[in-house]
């Protein structure tokens, strides 16, 4: 199945490819490098994107220490930034703004999934987003802002400051919110909490929902097209369309 993805990506004509985290199940070396080749990551020819990492990714401590996400997928972790720091970071696509924030952290206790943007980089995105010139902006994270069922994530699972990257990305003119986590794709409209469309991915691998989206941005309109895998077939099929309306666009505020 990741042999006939990789195929399809690279073959689908695509402007950028938007991976929104969990490239492996403990942050090892190993798992992130041969994510890494199974995207293409840095090869000739092959198709740009854009990357931010899961909590899977930071797993532990060390992994998050050691770097292997940011070093494998650093190809993708370019863009307009703040400084030195890797996160948050711009990509200018066509008219629209890809911006990446992470948002996962490591954890003490295995079952702790908690994740958070923290002071200083929510800083380095209120700034960001203010620098940023024209056309519609999309926020890419792993952590979502709801469920499917439209509830917030248990706290075990949650990012523990959503509210305040909610808020800074309302007053930055974000338009949509991609995000992972969740394993089963799902996508709410704009609410009086969030007012913006947020859209899940779902999972690439896990068995048996393996699938992707292909989006497609004409102005602020939004189509989005659902790639199933059918393992009988061996290859992909369309799945679930929708269509949403971008909101945003430019900064209401000006941050302190």
């Amino acid at each position: 199945m990741l042999a006939v993805l990789s195929d399809e990506l690279q073959a689908g004509g695509f402007d950028r490819i938007l991976f929104s985290g969990d490239a492996s199940a403990m942050g090892f070396e190993e798992e992130v490098t041969r994510a890494a080749y199974l995207l293409k990551i840095g090869q000739a020819g092959a198709t740009p994107g854009l990357a931010v990492p899961g909590n899977h990714d930071y797993c532990t401590a060390s992994a998050a220490r050691a770097g292997h996400f940011e070093r494998v997928f650093a190809p993708w972790l370019v863009g307009e930034q703040i400084g030195d720091a890797i996160y948050p970071f711009a990509q200018r696509v066509g008219h629209a703004w890809l911006i990446g924030l992470n948002s996962s952290t490591a954890n003490r206790w295995p079952w702790d999934a908690r994740g958070g943007v923290g002071r200083d980089q929510l800083r380095r995105l209120e700034e960001l987003l203010q620098r940023l010139e024209g056309g519609p902006r999309i926020l890419v994270t792993h952590y979502p802002v709801w469920l499917a069922s439209g509830r917030r994530e248990p706290r075990v699972r949650a990012m523990r400051d959503l509210d305040a990257v909610v808020e800074t990305a309302r007053r930055g003119g974000v338009g949509l919110w991609l995000h992972g986590h969740r394993h089963t794709s799902y996508y709410h409209p704009p609410s009086d909490y969030a007012p913006f469309p947020v859209v899940c991915a779902g999972s690439a691998t896990q068995s048996g929902r393996w699938s992707y989206k292909v989006y497609t941005l004409e102005g602020y309109h939004l189509r989005a097209q659902s790639r199933v895998y059918h393992a009988k077939d061996d290859c992909f099929h369309d799945g679930e369309a929708f269509e949403l309306e971008l909101t945003g666009g430019a900064c209401t505020a000006q941050g302190k």
